[in-house]
């Protein structure tokens, strides 16, 4: 009976986590350390730097930094127990495979052993305070399309971790899907099994969605809500609006320092839909989503690594975001949101340019080599008409003598 009454305590809570994930703690985070930087590089930005103060951004628990354990410290210190911090788990080994932005980081060399430590000493450190964790951003899109995550076990790594950060009761959790693994129903169905995969060994209220991207609030609202008709609603949904104001330029999916990005409406549980639990900054708007060297002509080009502070990014996404349309702040109009990019009119002409040179090229050639032809043949004939033989004479010897030429 005792059993059967711990059972159903159980499956209460777990039913209570996945109707409502929103805590009554207010959200908590602590100013990114990449504007304590870039503010005294760029003090034209004060007054956008200290609006953005204000906004609670996730903080990020990665391997990529060394720092991290000591940054989570700091986090918890500042948000006592009465509030709720946001913090992004990413730290599987041989993340972010495919476009390899990201794919450094300690547990990467020490696998999945490594992880599994690095995770145990994040849940030992928050203990049982409030928390808000999202779970490996694009880990299980990934999984599910790419060779190279199956590869390196990132569901299993996950499924192992999941139990250990939700032990603690006051914690909240939501998976990262990919939300481009939410645009068809055969993708859906791949993502409800995976999520079931993680809820027979752990606890989760729901998913994230757009998380380090610029998908629009109403796009990932509609994705959000068909995944609920698919699960009844079992899995409530946070977005990242840190940078999804506007949206990609229309029928692209840019995801890298998109030259269309706008910083987005602040963190906030007042999102008007019962299924959308937050508003999250999961990315800290200005910081880079790495060199994007590779990428289509709507990745703004030349930024730093993914992480460093991209002042020509946050300068166009400051322009053309929630605080300026709405808050009425001042715009930088440093730049327009064509910066780097050639017209279709510059890039024809460099290719007339390059055609013409290379005909002018050619055309030197040819010239030479006529006019080597030519003095040739003058040659010739200048040689013919000085070896004109005259009539043969005799000398006193009478023997022929032949004409010496100069």
């Amino acid at each position: 009976m005792v059993r059967f009454v711990e059972l159903m305590a159980a499956a209460v809570a777990c039913f209570s986590a996945v109707v409502s994930g929103q805590s009554d703690y207010p959200l908590c985070g602590i100013p990114p350390p990449t504007y304590e930087t870039a503010a005294s590089q760029f003090p034209n930005y004060k007054a956008a730097f200290n609006a953005l103060k204000n906004v609670t951004v996730a903080s990020w628990y990665t391997d990529n930094d060394e720092s991290a354990y000591k940054s989570m410290q700091k986090l918890l210190n500042k948000c006592g127990d009465d509030t709720l911090p946001v913090i992004i788990v990413y730290g599987l080994p041989n993340k972010d495979c495919s476009a390899k932005e990201s794919n450094r980081g300690a547990n990467s060399i020490g696998g999945a052993d490594a992880y599994a430590t690095w995770v145990q000493q994040l849940a030992e450190l928050v203990g049982q305070r409030p928390v808000l964790y999202i779970m490996e951003p694009d880990a299980v899109g990934l999984a599910l399309k790419e060779d190279c995550a199956k590869t390196n076990g990132y569901l299993d790594n996950m499924a192992k971790a999941i139990p250990v950060l939700t032990e603690n009761a006051n914690s909240l959790l939501y998976v990262d899907v990919g939300y481009w693994m939410l645009e068809t129903a055969y993708n859906q169905s791949l993502v409800q099994e995976t999520l079931k995969q993680f809820t027979s060994t752990g606890r989760i209220n729901g998913i994230a969605l757009g998380t380090s991207n610029y998908r629009t609030n109403a796009e990932m609202t509609a994705m959000c809500e068909s995944f609920g008709a698919l699960t009844e609603n079992a899995y409530h949904c946070v977005i990242d609006t840190s940078r999804n104001y506007r949206g990609p330029k229309a029928g692209t999916a840019e995801w890298c320092n998109s030259r269309y990005a706008g910083i987005g409406v602040p963190s906030t549980n007042n999102t008007a839909n019962d299924l959308i639990d937050y508003f999250l900054w999961l990315k800290v708007p200005g910081e880079s989503d790495g060199v994007c060297a590779a990428m289509g002509p709507d990745a703004l080009k030349g930024g730093p690594n993914a992480g460093g502070f991209f002042q020509k990014a946050f300068s166009l996404m400051w322009d053309r975001g929630y605080f300026v349309d709405v808050m009425k702040m001042p715009k930088f109009n440093e730049y327009s949101d064509q910066v780097d990019l050639p017209s279709d009119s510059s890039g024809t002409s460099y290719l007339a340019l390059g055609i013409i040179i290379a005909a002018c090229i050619v055309i030197i050639i040819l010239g030479v080599l006529i006019k080597r032809r030519y003095d040739a043949k003058q040659g010739r004939r200048r040689y013919a008409d000085n070896n004109v033989v005259a009539a043969p004479r005799t000398n006193e010897a009478g023997t022929r003598k032949p004409y010496l030429s100069l």
